[in-house]
C-alpha cells in the first residue's frame, strides 16, 4: 500500500462529463484546427498552412474544424466562394464550431454530387443562391460529407482516444460519456467499438466511457444490433449505453429549433432534423421497449416539444418499462415543457459553460421573453429535476472548473456580466458539484459504484489545489489540479504540486 500526503488539499469524487464528444475532441487535433481565426481570412489563410506543412496532394480531402462567424466582422458562413479561394484542387470542408453548420468548396461538392438537381435530404438542408445553386454552406449534413472522405484506422482511432483521455485527465476528467459513432469519416461504429474494447482489454484506457449511442433510426439501430452488438453491454472502461439522436441545431447557427421565429431573423424557426416524426417515434418507442432509453439533442423548444411526446407516447404504451430518457441541452424551454419534462422523469443534461458564448447572443436570438424560461438551471433544481453536467467538448472546453464557474456565477470567462447573467438561475456550488459525479453517474445508471467518496465505489478520484468551497466564486476557474487518480491508478500528476 502505498500512502500519499496531500497536505491538506481538496479531494472529490472524479469528475463525470455527462456529455461530450471524445473522438470529435481527438479528431479535431489531426485537421486543420479554426477556432482562433478571428477572421474568414485567417480562417483561409490557417487551411492554406495546413495543407501545405502536411503535402496534402490534390485530389485529397482536405478537413477543418472550428471556425465561428460571430466573432468575426461579417456574419456570414464559410461558402464554396471562400474555400475555392483555398483551393480548386482539394475537396475541402470546414465544420462550424457547432458541429451543425459546414461549408464546402467547389471541388467538395462534385465528389459529392451536389448540384442544383440534388433533393434536399429529409434530415439536412442546403443553402441556394438566387439561381438554385448550392452556395457550399450545409447543415445537418455531415453525415453525407464523411460518407467520401477515408476513414481513419482502428489505431488512428485509438491515439485519438489516448490524445483525448490525456488532456481531460489534466482537467480531473475520470469518466466521460460521450457520442462518437458520426464523428469520424466512415461512419463505421464497429472500428469505433473495436478501438474502445481493445484499450481497455489492454489496461490503457485512463476514462471510464459510456458510450451514447449516435443511431438516428431503426434502420441504424438494427444494422447494429445485426453486428452483435448490444445497448447496455461492456465493463467499467468501456460500455455502450444508451441511444443518441439530434433533433435540431445550434442556437449560434440559427439552427435550433423553435415554436415562434427567431427574434433576429424574421421567418426562420429553425431545423427538424425529424421533419417526419413518425421516424423518431418509433426509433423511442423501440428503445424504449429494450428499457435502455434515448438522449436527445435538443436546444429550441419546438425540439424540446418533439422529444418529450416522443417519450410520452412510449411512456403509455409500455408504462411497466422504465428507461432512462434524457434531453440534452434544453436550452429554450417553457414553464409547460419543465412541466412535462418533470412529469416523464425525463433527466436534463446542462451545460453552463455554453453561457460563456451564449450570453452574448442568446437574447437576441429568442427575445427577452422566452428568454425567462431559458438557461434556468435554478428552477429547474428547485422543480425537482435531475440534472447532470456536461461540457458538449469541443463546442466548448471540458475544463470542470470553468463549468462550475459558470454555473454558479453565470459570467463569462471575463467576468461578465458583473452581477451575473439571469443571476437568479445560478445554482449552488454543491448542486454544480454533485452534478458533475453523483447525478452524471445517475445518468448512465452507473450511482451504485460512482460518484461519492464511499467504501465499495470506484478508486476514481480528483485533487484540487484549492478548497473550493472556501474561495471566491469568481475564482473557481483558475483552481488547478494536482492530482487524477483512475481505479486506484495515478493517471496524471502535476509536478508542482
Amino acid at each position: 500500500m502505498k500512502i500519499i500526503d496531500l497536505c491538506g488539499k481538496t479531494v472529490l469524487p472524479g469528475f463525470n462529463d455527462s456529455h461530450m464528444h471524445l473522438l470529435s475532441y481527438g479528431y479535431g487535433k489531426t485537421i486543420a484546427d479554426l477556432e482562433g481565426a478571428s477572421s474568414r481570412e485567417e480562417a483561409k489563410n490557417i487551411i492554406r498552412a495546413h495543407i501545405d506543412q502536411n503535402r496534402i496532394p490534390p485530389g485529397v480531402w482536405v478537413e477543418a474544424a472550428g471556425w465561428n462567424n460571430d466573432n468575426w466582422d461579417d456574419n456570414r458562413h464559410l461558402t464554396k466562394e471562400d474555400l475555392d479561394a483555398v483551393s480548386t484542387e482539394h475537396p475541402i470542408y470546414a465544420l462550424r464550431v457547432c458541429g451543425h453548420i459546414a461549408g464546402l468548396n467547389t471541388k467538395a461538392m462534385e465528389v459529392m454530387g451536389l448540384d442544383r438537381n440534388t433533393p434536399q435530404p429529409h434530415d439536412g438542408h442546403y443553402e441556394t443562391d438566387a439561381e438554385g445553386n448550392p452556395t457550399g454552406s450545409i447543415a445537418e449534413m455531415m453525415n453525407l460529407v464523411y460518407n467520401h472522405v477515408e476513414e481513419p484506422s482502428v489505431e488512428a482511432i485509438q491515439s485519438m482516444i489516448l490524445r483525448t483521455c490525456q488532456d481531460a485527465n489534466r482537467v480531473g476528467v475520470t469518466s466521460i460519456q460521450t457520442d462518437d459513432f458520426d464523428t469520424l469519416p466512415g461512419r463505421n461504429f464497429a472500428n469505433i467499438i473495436t478501438a474502445y474494447r481493445k484499450l481497455a482489454a489492454e489496461g490503457r484506457l485512463p476514462v471510464r466511457v459510456s458510450e451514447q449511442c449516435a443511431l438516428a433510426d431503426t434502420a441504424r439501430l438494427d444494422e447494429f444490433l445485426a453486428a452483435g452488438y448490444r445497448l447496455g453491454e461492456g465493463d467499467d472502461f468501456f460500455r455502450m449505453d444508451t441511444v443518441k439522436l439530434y433533433i435540431d441545431g445550434s442556437l449560434g447557427s440559427r439552427t435550433a429549433w423553435l415554436q415562434e421565429d427567431y427574434s433576429d431573423d424574421a421567418g426562420n424557426q429553425g431545423f427538424a432534423v425529424y421533419s417526419d416524426e413518425k421516424r423518431l417515434f418509433e426509433i423511442v418507442e423501440q428503445v424504449h421497449k429494450m428499457g435502455t432509453g434515448a438522449v436527445m439533442h435538443c436546444i429550441g423548444d419546438a425540439a424540446c416539444e418533439q422529444a418529450i411526446a416522443a417519450v410520452e407516447a412510449a411512456q403509455a404504451k409500455y408504462p411497466a418499462i422504465k428507461p432512462r430518457h434524457g434531453l440534452i441541452h434544453a436550452q429554450i424551454l417553457n414553464e409547460d415543457l419543465c412541466r412535462r419534462i418533470k412529469a416523464a422523469g425525463l433527466f436534463v443534461y446542462i451545460q453552463p459553460i455554453f453561457i460563456e458564448y451564449d450570453l452574448h447572443m442568446a437574447e437576441d436570438r429568442v427575445g427577452a421573453a422566452r428568454m425567462k424560461t431559458s438557461y434556468h438551471w435554478r428552477t429547474m433544481q428547485d422543480q425537482g429535476i435531475q440534472m447532470a453536467m456536461g461540457t458538449d467538448c469541443p463546442v466548448e472546453s471540458f475544463n470542470p472548473m470553468w463549468n462550475l464557474y459558470a454555473a454558479v456565477t453565470r459570467k463569462d470567462l471575463y467576468g461578465n456580466p458583473a452581477e451575473g447573467w439571469y443571476p437568479d438561475e445560478a445554482l449552488m456550488l454543491q448542486e454544480a458539484v454533485d452534478g458533475y459525479t453523483y447525478m452524471a453517474a445517475r445518468m448512465s445508471g452507473e450511482e451504485d459504484r460512482k460518484g461519492r467518496l464511499l467504501p465499495g465505489m470506484l478508486g476514481d478520484l480528483v485533487v484540487l489545489k484549492e478548497d473550493i468551497f472556501a474561495v471566491p466564486p469568481d475564482h473557481l476557474k483558475d483552481v488547478a489540479v494536482a492530482m487524477t487518480i483512475v481505479d486506484g491508478r495515478i493517471v496524471y500528476a502535476d509536478t508542482e504540486s
